[in-house]
Protein backbone atom coordinates (compact mmCIF):
# COMPACT_ATOMS: atom_id res chain seq x y z
CA UNK A 1 0.00 0.00 0.00
CA UNK A 2 1.02 3.59 -0.53
CA UNK A 3 1.96 5.94 2.30
CA UNK A 4 0.29 9.23 3.13
CA UNK A 5 -3.01 10.18 4.66
CA UNK A 6 -5.73 7.55 4.38
CA UNK A 7 -9.02 6.30 5.79
CA UNK A 8 -8.90 2.77 7.20
CA UNK A 9 -11.58 0.16 7.74
CA UNK A 10 -11.65 -3.08 9.67
CA UNK A 11 -14.18 -5.75 10.53
CA UNK A 12 -14.07 -6.79 14.16
CA UNK A 13 -16.31 -8.51 16.67
CA UNK A 14 -18.09 -5.25 17.41
CA UNK A 15 -18.87 -4.56 13.75
CA UNK A 16 -17.19 -2.59 11.02
CA UNK A 17 -15.06 0.33 12.14
CA UNK A 18 -13.74 3.09 9.91
CA UNK A 19 -11.02 5.52 10.99
CA UNK A 20 -10.20 8.99 9.67
CA UNK A 21 -6.67 9.87 8.56
CA UNK A 22 -6.18 11.37 12.05
CA UNK A 23 -7.02 8.03 13.70
CA UNK A 24 -10.47 9.03 14.99
CA UNK A 25 -13.52 6.86 14.40
CA UNK A 26 -15.34 8.20 11.34
CA UNK A 27 -18.67 9.82 12.20
CA UNK A 28 -21.59 8.21 10.34
CA UNK A 29 -22.83 11.66 9.24
CA UNK A 30 -26.44 10.69 9.92
CA UNK A 31 -27.26 14.41 10.01
CA UNK A 32 -26.42 14.52 6.28
CA UNK A 33 -28.51 11.51 5.28
CA UNK A 34 -29.70 8.55 7.34
CA UNK A 35 -29.37 5.41 5.19
CA UNK A 36 -28.01 2.91 7.73
CA UNK A 37 -27.92 4.13 11.34
CA UNK A 38 -26.44 0.77 12.39
CA UNK A 39 -23.15 1.24 10.61
CA UNK A 40 -20.97 0.77 7.58
CA UNK A 41 -20.16 -2.05 5.21
CA UNK A 42 -18.01 -2.47 2.09
CA UNK A 43 -17.11 -4.86 -0.68
CA UNK A 44 -19.05 -6.73 -3.36
CA UNK A 45 -21.50 -8.39 -0.93
CA UNK A 46 -22.17 -5.29 1.20
CA UNK A 47 -25.66 -4.28 2.21
CA UNK A 48 -26.70 -1.37 -0.03
CA UNK A 49 -27.78 0.94 2.81
CA UNK A 50 -24.58 0.30 4.81
CA UNK A 51 -22.26 0.96 1.86
CA UNK A 52 -24.32 4.08 1.05
CA UNK A 53 -23.76 5.30 4.63
CA UNK A 54 -20.02 4.71 4.27
CA UNK A 55 -19.99 6.68 1.00
CA UNK A 56 -21.94 9.53 2.62
CA UNK A 57 -19.63 9.65 5.63
CA UNK A 58 -16.41 9.57 3.58
CA UNK A 59 -17.60 12.26 1.15
CA UNK A 60 -19.06 14.51 3.85
CA UNK A 61 -15.89 14.18 5.93
CA UNK A 62 -13.48 14.83 3.07
CA UNK A 63 -15.48 17.13 0.75
CA UNK A 64 -18.90 18.72 1.43
CA UNK A 65 -22.37 17.65 2.51
CA UNK A 66 -23.70 18.70 -0.90
CA UNK A 67 -21.25 16.44 -2.74
CA UNK A 68 -22.14 13.62 -0.34
CA UNK A 69 -25.87 14.04 -0.99
CA UNK A 70 -25.53 14.45 -4.74
CA UNK A 71 -23.00 11.69 -5.42
CA UNK A 72 -23.05 9.06 -2.68
CA UNK A 73 -24.60 6.40 -4.92
CA UNK A 74 -21.85 6.76 -7.51
CA UNK A 75 -19.17 6.72 -4.81
CA UNK A 76 -20.81 3.72 -3.09
CA UNK A 77 -20.45 1.78 -6.35
CA UNK A 78 -16.76 2.69 -6.43
CA UNK A 79 -16.39 1.49 -2.82
CA UNK A 80 -18.21 -1.76 -3.63
CA UNK A 81 -15.70 -2.45 -6.42
CA UNK A 82 -12.52 -1.21 -4.70
CA UNK A 83 -12.79 -2.26 -1.05
CA UNK A 84 -12.52 -5.96 -0.28
CA UNK A 85 -11.66 -8.05 2.71
CA UNK A 86 -11.75 -7.44 6.42
CA UNK A 87 -9.27 -4.55 6.33
CA UNK A 88 -8.73 -1.77 3.84
CA UNK A 89 -6.90 1.49 3.42
CA UNK A 90 -8.22 4.27 1.16
CA UNK A 91 -5.83 7.18 0.53
CA UNK A 92 -7.52 10.57 0.75
CA UNK A 93 -6.42 11.21 -2.84
CA UNK A 94 -8.67 8.31 -3.94
CA UNK A 95 -11.69 10.12 -2.52
CA UNK A 96 -11.10 13.12 -4.76
CA UNK A 97 -13.75 13.28 -7.45
CA UNK A 98 -11.36 12.75 -10.36
CA UNK A 99 -10.73 9.20 -9.16
CA UNK A 100 -14.34 8.00 -9.32
CA UNK A 101 -16.40 10.72 -11.05
CA UNK A 102 -16.10 13.06 -13.98
CA UNK A 103 -19.10 15.19 -12.92
CA UNK A 104 -17.72 17.02 -9.89
CA UNK A 105 -15.40 19.96 -9.50
CA UNK A 106 -14.76 20.10 -5.76
CA UNK A 107 -13.02 23.46 -6.05
CA UNK A 108 -16.31 25.02 -7.18
CA UNK A 109 -17.99 23.76 -4.00
CA UNK A 110 -15.69 25.56 -1.56
CA UNK A 111 -16.22 29.31 -1.36
CA UNK A 112 -13.82 31.67 0.34
CA UNK A 113 -15.13 33.54 3.41
CA UNK A 114 -15.13 36.80 1.44
CA UNK A 115 -17.49 35.29 -1.16
CA UNK A 116 -20.28 34.45 1.30
CA UNK A 117 -22.87 36.99 2.47
CA UNK A 118 -24.37 35.87 5.78
CA UNK A 119 -27.52 37.93 5.18
CA UNK A 120 -28.27 36.08 1.92
CA UNK A 121 -27.62 32.48 3.07
CA UNK A 122 -30.48 30.12 3.91
CA UNK A 123 -29.10 28.23 6.92
CA UNK A 124 -31.34 25.21 6.25
CA UNK A 125 -30.12 24.84 2.65
CA UNK A 126 -26.44 25.80 2.93
CA UNK A 127 -23.65 23.35 2.24
CA UNK A 128 -21.11 22.48 4.90
CA UNK A 129 -18.48 24.35 2.85
CA UNK A 130 -20.54 27.55 3.04
CA UNK A 131 -21.10 26.99 6.75
CA UNK A 132 -17.34 26.62 7.28
CA UNK A 133 -16.69 29.82 5.29
CA UNK A 134 -19.23 31.73 7.40
CA UNK A 135 -17.72 30.39 10.61
CA UNK A 136 -14.27 31.46 9.49
CA UNK A 137 -15.56 34.87 8.42
CA UNK A 138 -17.27 35.50 11.78
CA UNK A 139 -14.69 33.75 14.00
CA UNK A 140 -17.06 30.96 15.10
CA UNK A 141 -15.70 27.56 16.10
CA UNK A 142 -16.67 24.91 13.57
CA UNK A 143 -15.85 22.22 16.18
CA UNK A 144 -18.99 22.50 18.27
CA UNK A 145 -22.48 21.07 18.10
CA UNK A 146 -24.52 22.01 15.06
CA UNK A 147 -27.13 23.71 17.25
CA UNK A 148 -24.54 25.90 19.01
CA UNK A 149 -22.82 26.74 15.72
CA UNK A 150 -26.14 27.66 14.07
CA UNK A 151 -27.11 29.79 17.06
CA UNK A 152 -23.83 31.72 16.81
CA UNK A 153 -24.30 32.11 13.05
CA UNK A 154 -27.81 33.48 13.61
CA UNK A 155 -26.42 35.95 16.19
CA UNK A 156 -23.75 37.00 13.66
CA UNK A 157 -26.43 37.45 10.99
CA UNK A 158 -28.51 39.65 13.29
CA UNK A 159 -25.45 41.72 14.18
CA UNK A 160 -24.62 42.26 10.50
CA UNK A 161 -28.24 43.13 9.71
CA UNK A 162 -28.44 45.60 12.60
CA UNK A 163 -25.18 47.24 11.45
CA UNK A 164 -26.69 47.63 7.98
CA UNK A 165 -29.92 49.02 9.41
CA UNK A 166 -28.02 51.45 11.68
CA UNK A 167 -25.94 52.79 8.79
CA UNK A 168 -29.04 53.19 6.60
CA UNK A 169 -30.85 54.99 9.45
CA UNK A 170 -27.99 57.47 9.88
CA UNK A 171 -28.12 58.27 6.15
CA UNK A 172 -31.85 58.91 6.26
CA UNK A 173 -31.55 61.15 9.34
CA UNK A 174 -29.57 63.64 7.27
CA UNK A 175 -31.45 63.02 4.06
CA UNK A 176 -28.39 61.33 2.61
CA UNK A 177 -26.37 64.56 2.94
CA UNK A 178 -22.95 64.22 4.51
CA UNK A 179 -21.81 67.21 6.47
CA UNK A 180 -18.19 68.17 5.91
CA UNK A 181 -15.96 67.85 8.94
CA UNK A 182 -15.81 71.05 10.96
CA UNK A 183 -12.56 72.88 10.33
CA UNK A 184 -10.68 74.18 13.28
Amino acid sequence: MTGGRAYRGERCMGGQLVYTPDGDVLDKHLHVLRRAPGGFDWGPEADEACIDQLAIALLADSATKKIALDHYKEFAQYLREELEGDEWRLPTSDISADTWSRDIDVADETPSPEDVDITAVDFDEMTFAVERALCEQHDISIHQSVDDRREELEDARQAVQSETTDSEASETDTGGFEFPAASQ
